[in-house]
């Protein structure tokens, strides 16, 4: 398996995801009654930078046309007199960050906007547009399981629930809820777009190096169990990586939630109900970025008590 992975970095040398996702739009599009949006949170960018660029002087901006440092994942905007400005064929996902207000803002390349004051300088993209100022004008897609994971997300580092986008063909390790018994560890969820074979995998805890020992050998068939020896493993949330027989990186990883019984039917079933709910999210949401927030949702359910994980 040889997957390259890269990443795209803004201005503020945060990695740019294609859109960043908000789940379990389990409704059609509908306006939202709630009061006006002051605040909103970015939770998808794709094709390049979005600049913020000032319409008036007030806050932040010091005068109509200055531009601000691009946009990233996870960042709270200010709503009010500025238009992000974009690359043709870019798009974007905003929330509004009130946990009151679940609705979902997606934004397509807008060649004509309402927009004032365009930026001189070069640098900033001037091709599609964000008017912040007409927000609440806009359609909304409905989303329950966005607001546990984006709160993790926002409260914590972004870069955290980075997902590295394949260039290649070739299959990869899958993120799910899988189940741990008797000191095993079944894998078979992880592996299911992977080619039957012997692998060799490493668990750490997420942003933690990995657990002592020597790799866990897998043995991979279509349909049948992949258990792991796992003897001291306990539930939970791990980051599991191929690498090779001697412990060498590989080139595909996820995340698991390890999870014995009865807990593991119940958290299972509320992860693969916000994978289903994932697909029906707006165009504009990059498969990155909607795989960070699957991987934000997964570590709500492990950790119910930091924060309530709401099952689709």
């Amino acid at each position: 398996m040889a997957l390259q992975h890269g990443w795209s970095f803004g201005k503020s040398g945060f990695p740019v995801w294609g859109t960043l996702a908000m789940v379990c739009v389990a409704a059609l599009p509908m306006v939202s009654d709630q009061q006006p949006i002051s605040q909103v949170v970015v939770v998808s960018v794709s094709g390049g930078d979005w600049t913020p660029v000032c319409q008036a002087a007030m806050g932040e901006c010091k005068k109509a046309g200055e531009p601000l440092q691009p946009v990233r994942f996870g960042e709270k905007l200010t709503v009010g007199a500025k238009c992000l400005f974009g690359n043709a064929g870019g798009s974007i996902v905003l929330k509004s960050s009130s946990p009151t207000d679940d609705l979902l803002y997606p934004f397509q390349c807008q060649k004509q906007p309402a927009c004032a004051a365009v930026s001189t300088d070069p640098k900033v993209p001037k091709a599609c547009a964000v008017d912040l100022r007409t927000l609440d004008q806009k359609k909304g897609f409905y989303a329950t399981f966005i607001e546990p994971a984006l709160k993790r997300i926002t409260q914590s580092q972004p870069e955290k629930y980075m997902v590295a986008a394949s260039r290649g063909a070739e299959s990869e390790l899958v993120d799910a809820v899988v189940p741990i018994e008797n000191g095993q560890i079944d894998l078979q969820a992880s592996f299911r777009e992977m080619d039957p074979a012997t692998y060799y995998v490493e668990l750490a805890v997420p942003g933690a190096p990995s657990l002592a020992g020597p790799p866990f050998r897998v043995t991979f068939a279509k349909g049948q169990a992949a258990r792991v020896e796992a003897h001291g493993v306990r539930a939970g949330l791990y980051k599991l990586a191929l690498v090779t027989e001697k412990g060498e990186p590989g080139d595909s990883d996820c995340w698991i939630l390890a999870a014995a019984p009865p807990e593991y039917a119940k958290q299972a079933a509320a992860y693969e109900r916000a994978v289903s709910e994932s697909k029906k999210l707006p165009e504009e949401m990059d498969a990155s970025a909607t795989r960070a927030l699957l991987r934000a949702y997964l570590e709500s359910l492990a950790n119910p008590n930091q924060g309530r994980a709401v099952r689709p």
